[in-house]
């Protein structure tokens, strides 16, 4: 596995476009659409919240199908919390993004992001729609990641090669990252040939050690997703053990960089916290212990002052049912310019996980001060 050039579009049959609609008041770029040449096997997860948005339930109704060929999306109206004007508005961009790429409607996903309870200004969607098909391109890939973005600093890209299969991914993520399932926006292309149940499951697995071990600020998403589409343009079947294996770890590491890289651009985070557990009984006690320890607020706070504070890890700890063996448990905390690496050990067994958050600075609190006024 080697990493390439190209994000979203590397593998074939891809390309993207990212446009400035207008949704946004700053006039950056906030309206992107993914493309294949040829329907694709389409998997996705979404957000456990009980408060789920317009683009949410139409595309969680779309992939029961389980094929896609495009992406719609947008940032700065989340189309959340608005009633069936909303979920009338989330069909819409379905229907019109099918009509403008002229391909079955019933292909197409679509996810928003951005404040919750505004009424979407459709006339500025709709004029995007109809735009972004003659920007499509294979080097729109980081067009497409640039306008997703809502409070993030950077845009968050990455391609993989494993044989003849690229694996390519974009996501955002800044805050309100916290989810039981999934989380932010995240879209990942393969020009892999394989079943949808399986690249259902591989996600699902992916998800569970990457995107969900990721904490900014303890906070769930209406309007988290993460969807992959594999249009078998490489030609190369996922088939055997071996081939099995060899994609499901590409498919993870970029689910991980994805991840790590929302974490490291936390809203006002000035360093990447990255933790690891082992020794433990079971793998669910060694995410419990991560999780407790990158959703501490008082370790975030910890970590943003360089305070090596041990009592911050221990508290943390104490709150959790995880199987600790208090006379074997140890720790280390290495403090790095831009990362700081937390490792427990607990004693019990031989299980591990790895989790990712950031430190707990001012910037957080006035970016959600002002983030709706």
């Amino acid at each position: 596995m080697k990493k390439v050039k190209g994000g979203i579009t590397a593998p074939k049959g891809f390309q993207a476009a990212g446009i400035a609609a207008g949704i946004k008041r700053s006039g950056n770029s906030d309206m992107a659409l993914i493309y294949s040449d040829v329907p694709a096997t389409a998997a996705g997860v979404f957000t456990t919240n009980q408060v789920k948005a317009a683009p949410i339930i139409v595309s969680m109704k779309q992939l029961q199908g389980g094929a896609a060929q495009a992406i719609i999306a947008n940032a700065g109206n989340a189309n959340c919390w608005t009633g069936d004007k909303g979920l009338i508005d989330a069909w819409k961009m379905v229907k019109d993004t099918g009509r403008a790429l002229t391909i079955n409607p019933r292909y197409v996903l679509v996810a928003s992001t951005g404040v919750i309870a505004h009424s979407m200004p459709m006339p500025k969607i709709l004029a995007g729609i109809k735009q972004l098909p003659w920007k499509l391109s294979k080097k729109g890939g980081k067009e497409a990641a640039r306008a997703i973005l809502t409070t993030d600093l950077q845009p968050k890209e990455i391609a993989v090669k494993v044989g003849k299969i690229t694996i390519g991914g974009i996501a955002k993520g800044s805050g309100m990252i916290a989810p039981g399932m999934a989380t932010m926006l995240g879209f990942i292309t393969t020009d892999a040939e394989i079943g949808q149940p399986l690249l259902q499951k591989m996600l699902r697995q992916a998800v569970a050690k990457t995107f969900n071990m990721v904490s900014v600020d303890n906070c769930m998403s209406t309007n988290d997703c993460v969807f992959v589409l594999a249009n078998g343009r490489s030609g190369s079947r996922v088939k055997g053990q071996g081939a099995r294996r060899q994609f499901s770890a590409a498919l993870e590491y970029v689910c991980e960089y994805l991840a790590k890289a929302i974490a490291r651009d936390g809203e006002g985070a000035s360093k990447l916290m990255t933790v690891k557990a082992s020794g433990a009984a079971s793998w669910k006690d060694a995410r419990v212990v991560v999780k407790a320890l990158i959703n501490s607020f008082l370790l975030k706070a910890a970590v943003a002052g360089r305070d090596r504070n041990f009592g911050r890890i221990l508290q943390a700890l104490g709150t959790t049912d995880a199987q600790i063996n208090w006379d074997k448990f140890k720790f280390t905390w290495k403090f790095g310019k831009e990362e700081d690496v937390i490792t427990v050990h607990l004693g019990v067994g031989k299980e591990s996980a790895a989790g990712w958050g950031c430190d707990l600075t001012e910037g957080y609190v006035k970016i959600n001060a002002r983030y709706h006024t």
